[in-house]
C-alpha cells in the first residue's frame, strides 16, 4: 500500500510540476516587465529633470514664463484718494492737478479763501518687468503706467483718465558689477529711497522729484556702495519767459555715489546743466545760454521698524529738479541775458511703527530761492510744508491711511497763501 501511495504522489507531482514551472516562468516574466517599466519611468523622469535644469525656473508670485529664457512679472496697486482742501487765498489750486496731490507752486495767493472736496483713483498703477539671461549678461526691462496728469472724460459722467508712462527702460548687467540703463526712470540726482512714507503722491516741498529719459552707467563697489554716471534729457524754464524751453544743445550730466554702513545709507549727487533759451524779448530775437549746477545729499537711518530720513539740496540751476519745479531754472534779465540764482531746499522725516499694523510719519520741509531784484512781484521765493499721517495695514497688501498736509507759498512782494488738507487713502497692492 505504501508503494502505491508513493507512486500516486509521484504521479501527482509529475502532473503538477509543469504547471508550477509555467507559473514560475510567468511570475519571472512579470517581474522582468515591471522592472523594465520602472526603469523606463525612471529614465523619463531623469530626462525631464535634465530638461528643466536647462532653463531657470521663472515661476514667481507675480509672473509666468512666456518664452524660453525670459521671465515676466507684473504688479502695481489700486488706490483711492479722498481729500478736503482749505485754501487761505483761493477756492482751489491754480491748476487742477494741485487738487489731486500737493504741488507747491499751485497754491493760490490773492483771492478769497475757499475749500474743495475731491475723490479720484488716478494714482493707481500697473507695471510689467522682464528678465532675460543671455550670453552677454542679464537684461532687465520695466514698463510702468498710471493715470495722473491726463483726462479723456469729465467728473460728471465717465471720470476717464488716459494712461501715461512713468517708467520705461532696459537695464543690461553686462558684468557682475557693471550695468547700463537706457530709457525713462528717476533722475540720477534723486535718491528714491529717501522719499518719506506719505499718503500724498509726492510729499515734501523741498524734495528732488524728477523722472526723465537718460543713459546711465552704474558700478557696484565693495561694501554695498555704488557709483552712477548719467546723461539725462534737458529742459529749461525761466522767470520772465516760458516754463518750458526745448532749446538745449547738451544733456544734463549727473553723478551719484551711494554709500552704506550697516543700517545707515546715504547718497551724494550732483548735476551740471546748460540753461538755454531762444525767444523774442522786447521785439528782439534772443539766443542765450548759461551753465549751472545742483547738489543733493540724503541719508536714511533705520532702527528696528522705524527710520529717520533727511535730504538737502542746493544749486544755482536746481530749478525743475526740486519740488515739482517750485522755482524756475533762472531768470531773463532786462537785456535778455540769463541770470542764475541760488536755491536751497530739503526735508527731515521720522517714521514710527506703533506695532506691526500701525505706523505714522512726520515730515517737515522748506525751500527758498534768492531771486534777482528785477523779477516780477508774483515770483515765488519760499515754500514750506508739513505732513503727519497714520497708516493702518491689516495685511501686507492693504494700506488704509489718513494724513494732514500744510503747505505755504510766499512770493517776492511777501504776500503768501496757505493750504490745509485732510487726505484719506485706501490702497491694495498686488
Amino acid at each position: 500500500m505504501l508503494t502505491k501511495s508513493v507512486s500516486r504522489k509521484s504521479l501527482l507531482a509529475l502532473a503538477i510540476a509543469p504547471a508550477l514551472l509555467g507559473l514560475t516562468a510567468l511570475q519571472a516574466q512579470a517581474q522582468t516587465d515591471v522592472s523594465q517599466k520602472v526603469s523606463a519611468l525612471e529614465a523619463q523622469l531623469n530626462q525631464l529633470k535634465a530638461d528643466l535644469a536647462k532653463e531657470k525656473d521663472a515661476t514667481t508670485t507675480k509672473g509666468v514664463e512666456t518664452k524660453k529664457g525670459t521671465r515676466f512679472q507684473f504688479g502695481g496697486f489700486i488706490k483711492l484718494d479722498a481729500m478736503y482742501s482749505d485754501y487761505s487765498d483761493g477756492d482751489r489750486a491754480t491748476a487742477s492737478i494741485g487738487d489731486d496731490f500737493y504741488i507747491p507752486s499751485t497754491l493760490p495767493i490773492g483771492g478769497e479763501s475757499g475749500s474743495k472736496f475731491d475723490m479720484h483713483a488716478k494714482q493707481s498703477r500697473f507695471h510689467v518687468k522682464s528678465t532675460t539671461d543671455t550670453d552677454a549678461g542679464q537684461v532687465n526691462g520695466l514698463i510702468e503706467i498710471d493715470f495722473q496728469l491726463s483726462g479723456q472724460g469729465d467728473e460728471r459722467i465717465s471720470n476717464s483718465y488716459a494712461p501715461r508712462i512713468r517708467h520705461a527702460y532696459l537695464s543690461w548687467d553686462y558684468s557682475e558689477t557693471t550695468s547700463l540703463l537706457a530709457g525713462q526712470t528717476w533722475s540720477t540726482l534723486f535718491n528714491v529711497s529717501a522719499l518719506p512714507n506719505t499718503v500724498d503722491f509726492v510729499g515734501p516741498a523741498g524734495t528732488i522729484f524728477v523722472r526723465q529719459a537718460q543713459l546711465r552707467w552704474s558700478k557696484k563697489l565693495s561694501g554695498g556702495n555704488a557709483f552712477h554716471f548719467a546723461l539725462e534729457n534737458p529742459s529749461t524754464g525761466l522767470n520772465g519767459g516760458s516754463n518750458n524751453y526745448d532749446n538745449n544743445e547738451l544733456p544734463d550730466v549727473a553723478i551719484r555715489f551711494d554709500g552704506k554702513a550697516n543700517s545707515f545709507t546715504y547718497s551724494l549727487a550732483g548735476i551740471g546743466r546748460e540753461i538755454h533759451y531762444k525767444d523774442t524779448i522786447g521785439g528782439q530775437a534772443m539766443d542765450e545760454s548759461e551753465f549751472g549746477y545742483a547738489l543733493s545729499g540724503s541719508a536714511v537711518w533705520k532702527f528696528g521698524a522705524d527710520d529717520f530720513k533727511v535730504m538737502l539740496n542746493y544749486g544755482n540751476a536746481i530749478g525743475r529738479y526740486m519740488g515739482l519745479q517750485s522755482f524756475r531754472d533762472g531768470s531773463i534779465a532786462p537785456d535778455g541775458a540769463i541770470e542764475l540764482n541760488d536755491q536751497i531746499g530739503g526735508f527731515i522725516t521720522y517714521k514710527h511703527a506703533w506695532n506691526d499694523q500701525w505706523r505714522s510719519s512726520l515730515v517737515l520741509s522748506a525751500s527758498r530761492s534768492d531771486n534777482p531784484d528785477f523779477v516780477a512781484a508774483s515770483t515765488p521765493s519760499e515754500y514750506q510744508s508739513a505732513h503727519i499721517n497714520l497708516i493702518y495695514s491689516p495685511a501686507p497688501a492693504i494700506n488704509l491711511g489718513a494724513e494732514f498736509i500744510y503747505g505755504e507759498k510766499t512770493i517776492e512782494n511777501d504776500d503768501s497763501g496757505s493750504m490745509n488738507r485732510l487726505q484719506f487713502m485706501a490702497m491694495y497692492s498686488f
